[in-house]
């Protein structure tokens, strides 16, 4: 009975669950075969092989004959490699909207998140960009931008991590004045506002936010209703809420009695 119940399991799981599956297993055994992962999962050689071709193109793991094996970056980042895939239409909306506060010549900071990073090819319409990052991806990103100067924030890369962190890193920040700051948050709700699972990148956005004119939060909103463990600001701290459509009318009624402006394709107030 058990084993019918996992091979339903494994027919019904989704394909990103899956393939995180196979991440993990590659990660700990270094290298597996096809059969192998099959068996592991319950489901058949046809569908593993379909995942393992999906998971390649997206540079998270390198197939051999027979099986596949991991790059050499790590399970968590992988995973910020799937994550990237995901909302990927309602985030590049969001993009496309957030790059019209942008002014030629204008300095930014952008945060490490897979949403801001959606904007960074866009930043080839502009002349004379400076851009400051905190995140690994970002920075490689912006490296095949033109016409933009781009500075990296030192400090520390904690294993498995696409951002840089610490004290290194906020005193960098801290020297540095930006036009406008491009980020996004894990979550946010009404109490709460926008918030992160990392102490030290609600800190760093704290800092980005205190030397910035203005500061734009970019949220698909799957990620309304959602409160993690540190506040990264109030929605009065903030200029503009990007996102793909209107947000909830309990949001749009208290963030109207704030400075803060929301940004959808339906309402560009800009």
């Amino acid at each position: 009975m058990g084993v019918i119940f996992t091979h339903q399991r494994g027919k019904n799981m989704l394909s990103l669950e899956r393939q995180e599956e196979i991440l993990e297993i590659l990660n700990k055994n270094k290298s597996a075969t096809v059969e192998e992962l099959a068996a592991e999962l319950y489901v058949s050689g046809a569908t593993i092989r379909r995942d393992l071709r999906s998971m390649e193109k997206q540079g998270l793991i390198k197939r051999s004959h027979g099986g596949a094996m991991p790059f050499k970056s790590s399970a968590e980042e992988s995973a910020f490699a799937i994550r990237e895939q995901e909302n990927t239409s309602a985030k590049r909306t969001i993009a496309n909207l957030a790059v019209k506060l942008i002014k030629n010549g204008d300095s930014v900071f952008l945060d490490s998140s897979s949403t801001v990073g959606l904007t960074i090819p866009l930043f080839n319409n502009f002349n004379y960009l400076s851009v400051t990052t905190t995140g690994l991806r970002n920075a490689l990103l912006l490296s095949q931008t033109n016409n933009v100067k781009i500075y990296i924030a030192g400090g520390l890369i904690q294993n498995h991590s696409n951002s840089i962190t610490g004290t290194d890193t906020m005193d960098y920040i801290s020297r540095i004045h930006a036009d406008i700051s491009i980020m996004s948050s894990t979550g946010l709700d009404l109490n709460n506002g926008f918030t992160e699972a990392s102490i030290e990148q609600a800190k760093l956005k704290q800092q980005m936010r205190k030397n910035s004119n203005k500061v734009a939060m970019l949220c698909d909103s799957t990620k309304f209703n959602k409160t993690f463990l540190c506040t990264d600001f109030y929605f009065d701290d903030i200029d503009y809420l990007i996102t793909e459509k209107t947000p909830p009318i309990e949001y749009v009624e208290k963030i109207a009695n704030t400075k803060c402006k929301i940004i959808t394709p339906s309402n560009t107030n800009f």
